[in-house]
């Protein structure tokens, strides 16, 4: 079954039905279907959990309630938790590939817990991370799937 990473900027265009100011492409239609993937059990989804603490953070900086994220829970995903030594590949990560905390982490997280795929929309975060694991849009993914 294919394992893939789910980054947090994809469950953001569910969560808040996001659609592309410039050509009002609905940004969430394609995670949406790859979160009922998981949820089938078609496909198995991961997230660490600090894609759960910045989708908080990001619920709480938009008056939602930060309890939220606990949906991914009821939807079948995998939330990993890296130990020290996942958490000090995601620091070389951010170090050598100038990545951010959070996508170093992702990534880091990506690869201990074999995942095929990183599902992201960050373009910056494919170009610098993308020789480390296969990396793809949600509709990308869909397309490859």
């Amino acid at each position: 079954m294919i394992r893939v990473y789910i980054d947090t900027n994809v469950l953001l265009n569910v969560w808040f039905k996001e659609e592309d100011p410039k050509t009002g492409a609905r940004l969430w239609e394609a995670p949406l279907k790859i979160l009922e993937l998981v949820e089938s059990e078609r496909v198995e989804g991961v997230v660490s959990i600090f894609t759960l603490m910045e989708g908080a953070h990001v619920f709480k900086r938009n008056n939602v309630s930060p309890e939220r994220v606990k949906e991914i829970e009821d939807v079948g995903i995998e939330v990993y938790v890296p130990n020290e030594l996942v958490l000090i590949d995601a620091f070389s990560f951010q170090l050598t590939l100038g990545t951010d905390p959070y996508d170093s982490v992702a990534l880091a997280s990506a690869l201990a817990s074999k995942c095929d795929a990183l599902i992201t929309r960050d373009e910056d975060f494919r170009r610098k991370a993308g020789e480390e694991i296969t990396m793809m849009s949600p509709e990308e993914f869909l397309e490859w799937l």
